[in-house]
């Protein structure tokens, strides 16, 4: 029995410490030659993929050439190639992520070439457009790859400050608080700012550059603003200054729109020319307020040139303009108003056209509208449309207009009471002529200067007449005058789209300080 037990024993010893060193020199002689096999495996697969990667790559290469023959010279085409679908995506060099495949043409031969290690690119965005009016803008950072020792100091910000600086691997943030308006501010990084992960490269330079400047949007109402000039009749041409009496999306596309009422009379004209066509008598002799046909309209909305413009009653000439001494200011042969002399392509295109409601002799004309006629009121704009007044159920017509006279209820809720001259601080609703239109008028009782102000027409009509418009008289309060008299002043009025336009680095805060526009599609 005890001999059994030390049998027992001895089996349980395990081993010796030279079995083990035996175990461990037969496990390393096996490691050697299974480890060169694996990675022998290993690098044959990577060598296979790349062998089917150049079998592809010349394959649709040559399908790409055919179908674009000729090829211009380009050292790489892959990209092209991807976009027109004729591979999926990029391939990638699976023996050594650090090279890059091209496929070169040359001569209307395309090779397949690998390319060594590439440094990480970097490429900077802002999450504003090119020009702005934003307070701070964040720039993001990208590269290529993921990079290390990229940090706020690599940045170079000129028009601007730093703040909050985030990231990490291939993508940062940088906040800039904006200064300065109507200048450019720039964003840089150097050459070799940052260095590759993999690889140890260093990233390339990059930059972007933002104007920091007023834009349309910006603009709120008292506002002036400088857009298009009138080329009237023995006048230079200067630009129009206007200012902004409201703001709103009018045509309900998502972008609100400026409501520009001209700051002075731009030209005096008669409102319509008397017309021995027209059934009533008045108007034979007086002309009409019917602001449907009337010539001011359609004076106001043409684009023709000089001798072009179509009336369609009896055109503003000499023979039937108000006469004093000499006829007052006929206006047949000149150019329309929307002329590109006045209004570039690009300007025209941000006027708005929009729906109007005029005041209208319904018993004459029919309205779209309305159930009375205006009970008016002459001691001005906020009293003439006060609920006394029946206006806003009198009888009126709508038409569509890209440029159009003020009514009464837009100079009442916009102007009257609402706006001053900020240089003699009296009502928005009086009115005072520019040079050019004293220079072009031919009538003797025309302001002497500037500070003189000037009875203007609105668009609405007296509805008790056929031939009487309403007037804003040079005191502020409201009158009347019939259509043919051309020695009244045209204060016109325009919606405009207020996106895509940049403006110059002015305040707007004056007619003298107006905001001039630099650029605009």
């Amino acid at each position: 029995m005890k001999i059994e037990n030390q049998k027992f024993r001895d089996k349980n010893k395990g081993f010796t410490l030279l079995e083990l060193i035996a175990v461990l020199v037969i496990l390393a002689a096996l490691a050697t030659i299974a480890i060169p096999i694996f990675i022998n495996k290993s690098d044959e697969a990577k060598q296979v993929a790349h062998n089917t990667n150049l079998h592809m790559l010349r394959q649709q290469a040559q399908m790409y050439m055919l179908s674009h023959e000729p090829v211009a010279d380009s050292a790489d085409i892959i990209d092209a190639m991807v976009t027109e679908g004729f591979i999926k995506d990029r391939p990638t060099y699976p023996i050594n992520s650090l090279n890059t495949y091209a496929v070169e043409v040359v001569s209307g031969k395309a090779t397949v070439k690998l390319n060594g290690p590439v440094a990480p690119t970097l490429g900077i965005t802002a999450d504003t457009a090119d020009t702005t009016n934003a307070a701070s803008i964040t720039y993001t950072f990208t590269f290529s790859a993921s990079v290390t020792n990229f940090d706020i100091t690599d940045v170079t910000v000129t028009n601007g400050t730093k703040g909050a600086f985030a990231g990490s691997g291939a993508v940062y943030t940088l906040v800039v608080t904006n200064t300065g308006v109507g200048v450019t501010q720039s964003i840089s990084v150097a050459d070799g700012a940052a260095t590759s992960t993999v690889g140890g490269l260093e990233s390339t330079s990059a930059s972007k550059n933002i104007v920091l400047a007023n834009t349309g949007e910006s603009l709120v109402v008292g506002n002036y603003i400088k857009f298009g000039k009138y080329n009237g009749i023995n006048s230079s041409g200067a630009p129009i200054v206007w200012r902004v009496i409201n703001k709103t999306d009018i045509d309900s596309n998502g972008t609100q729109d400026l409501m520009l009422l001209s700051d002075r009379i731009i030209t005096m004209k008669s409102y319509d020319a008397k017309d021995a066509a027209e059934a009533d008598a008045d108007r034979k002799n007086l002309g009409s307020n019917n602001w449907l046909n009337s010539n001011i309209r359609e004076w106001l909305n043409s684009t023709a040139g000089a001798n072009s413009v179509v009336y369609s009653t009896q055109k503003p000439d000499s023979t039937h303009v108000f006469v004093s001494g000499s006829a007052v200011n006929p206006y047949d042969t000149e150019a329309g108003f929307l002329n590109t002399n006045n209004f570039s392509n690009e300007e025209y295109n941000k006027i708005v056209s929009v729906i109007n409601n005029t005041i209208v002799n319904d018993a004459l004309d029919g309205s779209d509208g309305g159930s009375v006629n205006h009970g008016y009121d002459n001691a001005g704009a906020d009293e003439s449309v006060a609920a006394g007044t029946n206006y806003n159920t009198a009888y009126y017509i709508t038409t569509t207009d890209k440029i159009f006279l003020p009514s009464l209820g837009e100079l009442a809720t916009y102007v009257d009471g609402e706006l001053t001259h900020p240089s003699t601080v009296t009502d928005y609703l009086i009115a005072y002529t520019t040079p050019e239109a004293r220079t072009q008028s031919n009538y003797g009782g025309d302001p002497a200067n500037d500070t003189v102000p000037l009875d203007y027409w609105t668009r609405d009509a007296y509805p008790d007449a056929s031939y009487i418009t309403r007037l804003v008289y040079s005191d502020g309060m409201l009158g009347t005058g019939a259509a043919n008299r051309g020695y009244y002043g045209i204060r016109p009025v325009l919606y405009l789209n207020s996106s895509n336009i940049t403006l110059g680095a002015e305040t707007g805060a004056t007619a003298s300080t107006a905001y001039t526009i630099t650029g605009l599609n």
